[in-house]
């Protein structure tokens, strides 16, 4: 077995002749799935994934070579990246969910709160706004209708 950084397709997509060859490798030529895994670049996991995904085993533990490949350095290796991996997600989850509640704790500081008051003088401003923006609508309406009435008729 290579060691991880060789499986460098471990998280590309599979395409229909690759699935055909791993079938045929497994079934057919009774390979491992660590010789398959260095064929195709995947790590041994991967494969013994892809053949219970197929059907080929009823769990990916029963293929052929799992053990061995539970036992290699290769599979201490993928956990231990796995694992820094996770941790850094973790930090990164922890960043964001900090950051969210600051954010949140700024607008809830922007936010008047129920015992607040508004100057009566902007409450008397914007009444007087939407009145004016009343009349607009109703005079625009009735230029609207005498026009539909101009080219009826």
């Amino acid at each position: 077995m290579n060691k991880h950084e060789y499986y460098h397709r471990q998280k590309e997509l599979w395409d229909d002749k690759e699935t055909e060859d791993v079938r045929t490798e497994y079934e057919t030529n009774q390979m491992t799935i660590s010789q398959i895994a260095d064929i195709h670049h995947r790590t041994p996991g991967s494969i013994s994934y892809k053949l219970k995904s197929l059907g080929i085993v009823i769990h990916n533990t029963l293929t052929r070579g799992y053990l061995e490949y539970r036992n290699s350095n290769l599979y201490k290796e993928i956990l231990e990246v796995s694992k820094k991996s996770d941790a850094e997600k973790k930090v990164k989850r922890e960043e964001r969910a900090a950051t969210k509640e600051a954010k949140l704790k700024v607008v809830k500081a922007a936010v008047p709160t129920p015992t607040t008051s508004v100057p009566s003088h902007e409450i008397v401003e914007l009444r007087n706004e939407v009145a004016s923006l009343k009349r607009d609508v109703k005079e625009m309406l009735r230029l609207m209708n005498a026009l539909y009435e101009f080219e009826s008729a």
